[in-house]
């Protein structure tokens, strides 16, 4: 073989192990974050294309784009999943609670700003208040409209405090007004991005999520059994070698719990 062929064959192999190793290469949110966020614009902009919902159509928005694109590609970094899960409120009674013990505006303001943001995310992205769970009873259930109704009122309320520490209106408040009072149109770009672009795995269908969620409860029921049988045979051990009223009393009493919860346990009462 010519020396001009070997060079040839030894730059095609390498040039294909370097691909290869491009293609194993994760991503890495610290060197690739600029990359990762430009995707997320890149399919935020198509997917508003792709809806008939184009940038600007009401009002100026782009600033809105950027903000979106940053918040999809602050959920790719742990560390932010992290810093803002504190935030996050499970409900009405403990937003207040956490709104009461904020030290002041500034705590005020990002509490509501990231309760809005991962409702809006939670919604349209994640998809997680789409259907009832039939394992809750319908009067219990909260509808997905009301979840984004609520974050629209957070956003609201983020941006006046937004403007009150900027001591008048700040850009960052306008993004947040822009995204109150757009609310739905933001949902239905993000959920055809959910779709189109990122690509998460099917959704179960109703019977599927039955069955999960009964084979979830069974587990869960399992263990409560197996976890109560070893607390009572520990105080069965414990009275056997000191009999007295007490371990008497708390081993009936184990007894007791363990039939209500398993009908085929059985147990002879000690004398």
């Amino acid at each position: 073989m010519s020396n001009r062929s070997k060079r040839d064959s030894t730059k095609k192999t390498a040039t294909r192990a370097k691909g290869r190793r491009r293609a194993r290469r994760k991503l890495d949110v610290g060197n690739d974050v600029q990359t990762s966020y430009f995707f997320m614009l890149n399919c935020l902009l198509h997917s508003r294309v792709h809806t008939g919902l184009e940038s600007n159509s009401d009002y100026y928005d782009e600033d809105v784009n950027v903000y979106l694109a940053h918040l999809l590609n602050a959920h790719v970094d742990p560390k932010y999943l992290a810093r803002t899960s504190s935030c996050i409120a499970l409900g009405d009674a403990d937003l207040r609670r956490m709104i009461d013990e904020a030290n002041d505006d500034r705590d005020r303001f990002m509490i509501y700003k990231t309760n809005a943001d991962y409702l809006l995310i939670a919604v349209s992205v994640f998809d997680r208040f789409e259907d009832k769970h039939f394992n809750r009873h319908a009067a219990f259930h909260i509808s997905k409209e009301t979840y984004v109704g609520r974050a629209a009122t957070y956003y609201e309320i983020a941006a006046s405090y937004a403007n009150k520490l900027n001591r008048g209106t700040g850009a960052l408040a306008e993004v947040l007004h822009k995204l109150s009072i757009g609310i739905d149109s933001y949902v239905k770009i993000l959920s055809y991005l959910r779709g189109q672009y990122l690509d998460f795995i099917r959704r179960y269908s109703p019977g599927e999520l039955f069955h999960l969620e009964r084979s979830i409860e069974q587990i869960e029921r399992d263990e409560t059994i197996e976890r109560m049988r070893n607390e009572f045979l520990d105080t069965y051990n414990a009275w056997l070698k000191t009999p007295n009223e007490d371990l008497k009393g708390r081993l009936l009493e184990q007894a007791k719990h363990l039939r209500d919860v398993d009908p085929t346990f059985e147990f002879d009462p000690p004398a």
